[in-house]
């Protein structure tokens, strides 16, 4: 009986201090046995680590490079939280393919992005494996940066469709629902290797003849996937899926180092004088700040909008008095999080006032995870012109009846827009996101305006 075995990674997004173990383990698997394969299913970068922010997520590239991945594909913080620029030369120094079927170099979806294969081949002895991959369609945020996506289902049964192998593998950052969803509709997929949504498959699910693959999130587990043939006729008879858990792995002697190492040249990348302050600005997570002031003044003038909703928490830290470097704006703000413009009529601003006031304090202090969201606690809404009257049940704006047939140009970023906590957000028809830009350079943006640029 032949087999093969698979190692894969998704959604370590830049939790470095997991790296050195997960290197040291998978390192050796590579010089232990040639034939193995490495995949990488996306969100390998994240912005919220100062070396990632410093590189601009080349650096994470020559950390694939160094094992190296046989392929990886994109997951929404390659493809959407990097400026077009950034993407398009992203990987020029990579050593490996990135495999997506689904992102393009322009809206008209002509021509595939120039960083991406839309399948590979990859022959081990006489198996001949064929590997696709696709992201998940954030279209508003694709198209606004320049880039086209495709719906990632059809776009997968194009490739289906065209390629002649032994074993097809996808490496799917589209989440575990669409992953079922596509064994089901195309049984030639033989392993899915899964991710974006952050499941844990410990011992692989079987779905429709497809076995589906994943490590969690953050690097705290590797995936390990054994295919095995029949001798005589090379067909795929068994499939099986286990994890790694990372904590348990040997450490490297100099893992402290390495740690270390990180994050002191993201600080020296990001060590640029941006301003001085002539006193320090505080947060505060459980009421408005003069952070939170003068940043919800930079959102509105940004966007044109009448107001700015968000919650307390996404202000991590103080900024001091003096000389105030793109490394400490980058700890106040580590989301990468954009902006996105609601225009709501009055009648759906009146629902929203009336969500936040039922929902605001069972989330003040819930450790929130993920949507965007770096911090440690959700925190106050802080809803400046929108309030609730509790003795007369009522929503108001600046203290005043709302207006239902007005249109209120509220603006906030994606932790609202795709969490679930206010319904009414989802439904509202018009939404405009702004990027390339997060928040941090909106806020650097208003520091230099207010306080003079190099101060």
């Amino acid at each position: 009986m032949k087999h093969l075995t698979i190692w894969h990674t998704n959604d370590i997004h830049s939790h470095l201090e997991k790296w050195p173990r997960i290197f040291a383990f998978l390192r050796e698997k590579r010089m232990a046995a040639q034939d193995d394969l490495f995949f990488d299913i996306g969100d390998f970068i994240d912005r919220v680590h100062p070396y990632t922010e410093g590189s601009m997520g080349q650096g994470n590239v020559g950390l694939l490079n160094s094992l190296p991945y046989d392929a990886v594909t994109i997951g929404n913080n390659e493809g959407a939280a990097l400026g077009h620029e950034e993407l398009a030369h992203l990987y020029d120094a990579a050593e490996f393919p990135v495999v997506c079927c689904n992102v393009f170099e322009d809206m008209a979806r002509t021509e595939l992005a120039h960083f991406a294969k839309a399948h590979i081949y990859i022959q081990r002895d006489d198996i001949k494996i064929a590997v696709i991959g696709a992201t998940a369609c954030f279209t508003e945020y694709y198209e606004s940066l320049g880039w086209g996506i495709a719906e990632p289902i059809e776009a997968i049964k194009r490739e289906v469709s065209r390629v002649q192998a032994d074993v097809i593998i996808l490496l799917s950052h589209l989440g575990l629902p669409l992953d079922e969803k596509i064994a089901t509709e195309i049984p030639e997929i033989d392993l899915i290797l899964g991710g974006h949504t952050h499941h844990l498959l410990e011992h692989g699910k079987e779905v429709c003849g497809a076995l589906l693959a994943a490590a969690g999130r953050w690097g705290e587990y590797v995936g390990e996937v054994t295919l095995e043939f029949d001798e005589a006729t090379g067909k795929l008879v068994s499939k099986q899926a286990r994890v790694h858990t990372v904590a348990e792995l040997a450490a490297p002697v100099d893992e402290e180092n390495q740690v270390a190492a990180f994050l002191e040249q993201g600080m020296a990348e990001l060590d640029q004088k941006v301003v001085a302050l002539p006193h320090q600005l505080e947060h505060n997570w459980f009421k408005s700040s003069e952070i939170s002031e003068l940043f919800h003044e930079a959102a509105c003038e940004w966007t044109g909008a009448d107001t700015f909703l968000t919650n307390a928490g996404i202000y991590m830290t103080d900024l001091p008095k003096g000389i105030v470097t793109a490394y400490d704006i980058h700890q106040l703000l580590p989301h990468p999080l954009n902006f996105i413009a609601l225009s709501m009529t009055g009648v759906e601003l009146d629902v929203l006032i009336h969500e936040i006031a039922e929902k605001e304090e069972e989330l003040r202090d819930i450790p929130l995870r993920g949507f965007g969201f770096r911090g440690e606690v959700f925190g106050t809404i802080l809803t400046k012109r929108m309030t609730f009257d509790v003795e007369l049940n009522m929503a108001l704006w600046d203290g005043e009846v709302i207006d239902p047939e007005k249109i209120y140009r509220v603006v906030t970023h994606d932790t609202f827009v795709y969490a679930p906590f206010f319904p009414i957000i989802k439904r509202v028809a018009e939404k405009e996101v702004y990027t390339p830009e997060l928040l941090r350079d909106v806020m650097t943006w208003k520091l230099k305006e207010k306080y003079g640029e190099g101060g």
